[in-house]
């Protein structure tokens, strides 16, 4: 099942060191940050703000290379996923992968 010596040999060759640094490890508190998760209107906002001169309307009749470039500006907002760009922008999920 579980290999246990092959796990402790990750924290040290001696096998009660390692099961100290084990636990050590096993005890301590996850420090992941995941952004959290926006709603598509409280998105749609901070969108808004990071291109007041466009409408969210308008970026689907943008010439293509003005389209494709302000969507991969759009695409390196923290936490916004590609499929929720494309829901906010009325725009193919393709269109936002491809950009």
């Amino acid at each position: 099942m579980l290999d246990s010596k092959l796990i402790l040999e990750v924290f040290s060759k001696d096998k009660d060191t390692a099961v100290i640094r084990f636990k050590k490890f096993n005890e301590t508190k996850n420090e992941d940050n995941k952004p959290m998760r926006l709603t598509d209107e409280e998105r749609k906002e901070e969108i808004k703000k990071f291109m007041p001169q466009i409408k969210l309307a308008q970026v689907k009749t943008l010439p293509k290379e003005k389209r494709d470039e302000l969507i991969i500006r759009l695409k390196g907002i923290e936490g916004v996923t590609q499929r929720q760009l494309a829901r906010i922008l009325e725009v193919s999920a393709s269109l936002v992968f491809k950009a």
